[in-house]
């Protein structure tokens, strides 16, 4: 059993104002909290119901093998810690990551321009981990990568990954960086990128795009080619393949 007080303080890292006070932050999910021991340690403490526990012995000894604390928790309890309708079960509290200064001789980087929505924001974290793309600059007014939906979303990459927030993009051009932005009408067709060329990916939001005072800066500006039928690509997708084509082994 969990005192109020405690799912009242596990309650609060939902808000952006909690996570910043207890510097503290939910994941929830096996799958997310399983990436989170193996890659990191950062996780603090892991909840799981009766049912995931029963179910989930491999769980429970991952924990005591990395020393961390767990307990089994009623269903009700789980259900009100829970950011999902359906609780896969388990959820995890993990520290924040602390990040190492901003690295300007880094080969790759993505710039996330008011990326509004967490499920997209997520899912571009989870690309760009899995194309190596280890640092990650969000602008101002974008969503807090610490929202349980992006987290969850994620599925573990913000253990990989070096996520900076409120960056302003001019400081790529002080470090001769090669600015490439994404837009669905861009001039220029995606590419495979020169390998020893240092390079920022911009991405904006579905709904704005990239600002146009920010566009007309960039070097290049590119759109991927449609082959067939519809109206776009969503974020996510569109992200991955021209994450693909800039990354480094």
């Amino acid at each position: 059993m969990i005192s109020p007080n405690r799912i009242k303080q596990i309650l609060s890292l939902k808000t952006n104002k909690g996570r910043k006070k207890e510097q503290l932050f939910i994941i929830e999910g096996a799958r997310c909290v399983q990436s989170f021991i193996n890659n990191s340690n950062l996780v603090k403490e892991i909840f799981m119901n009766k049912n995931f526990a029963m179910i989930n012995k491999k769980m429970m000894q991952l924990c005591d093998k990395q020393n961390i604390i767990y307990s089994v928790v009623p269903d009700k309890d789980m259900k009100n810690l829970s950011d999902t309708k359906t609780p896969s079960g388990i959820i995890g509290i993990c520290m924040f990551k602390p990040l190492p200064s901003i690295d300007y001789e880094s080969k790759r980087w993505l710039y996330l321009y008011e990326i509004s929505d967490p499920g997209n924001l997520g899912a571009l974290l989870r690309s760009a981990a899995w194309f190596n793309i280890k640092n990650i600059a969000l602008s101002k007014n974008s969503a807090d990568p610490l929202n349980p939906k992006v987290v969850r979303s994620a599925v573990g990459a913000h253990a990989y990954l070096n996520i900076y927030q409120d960056i302003d993009y001019q400081i790529y051009f002080n470090h001769e960086y090669f600015i490439i932005g994404a837009d669905q009408n861009g001039p220029d067709q995606i590419e495979n990128s020169d390998h020893n060329k240092k390079i920022v990916l911009v991405l904006g939001s579905e709904s704005r795009g990239i600002d146009t005072s920010i566009k007309n800066k960039m070097n290049k500006v590119i759109s991927i080619e449609k082959l067939g039928y519809g109206e776009s690509l969503n974020l996510a997708i569109a992200g991955s393949i021209l994450m693909k084509n800039i990354a480094i082994k």
